[in-house]
Parts: structure tokens; C-alpha cells; sequence
């Protein structure tokens, strides 16, 4: 597993990073805001709740290792 996190420019709109990761990953969660602000997440049927809290988690670890401050 690399511990590379890809994130695009601020200025990319949610269909324009959903486009690109199209064929990249065999399991996904996704969370973000709706156009009416609500906070939301979808994830492919094999992620259950215990694989997309751990996702979380080391997600957050490696932003954490990669130098970037989470306030």
C-alpha cells in the first residue's frame, strides 16, 4: 500500500475528480457535501461500516505522516 495522497487542485469540481479516479480503485467511499449541505457518503457494497471507519482512519494517519496539519 503507498502512502501517496493525490489530491487534485482546490479548483476541480466533484464531477471532475469522480471522472478521474473512474477505473483506479476496486473499492471506494466517498463523502461530501450535497448541494443543499448535507454531509453524505456512498461506498461500494463490499465496505462495511468496520472497513469504512478503519478507511477513515488511516486516511487520516496518512495526511497526519505526510506533513499536513489537521486543526
Amino acid at each position: 500500500m503507498s502512502n501517496v495522497i493525490n489530491l487534485m487542485p482546490t479548483e476541480a469540481t466533484a464531477n471532475e475528480v469522480l471522472e478521474e479516479c473512474k477505473g483506479d480503485f476496486e473499492h471506494v467511499l466517498v463523502i461530501g457535501w450535497t448541494p443543499d449541505d448535507a454531509l453524505t457518503a456512498k461506498s461500494t457494497t463490499s465496505m462495511d461500516m468496520k472497513e469504512i471507519i478503519y478507511l477513515i482512519e488511516v486516511f487520516k494517519q496518512a495526511i497526519i505522516m505526510a506533513g499536513h496539519e489537521v486543526e
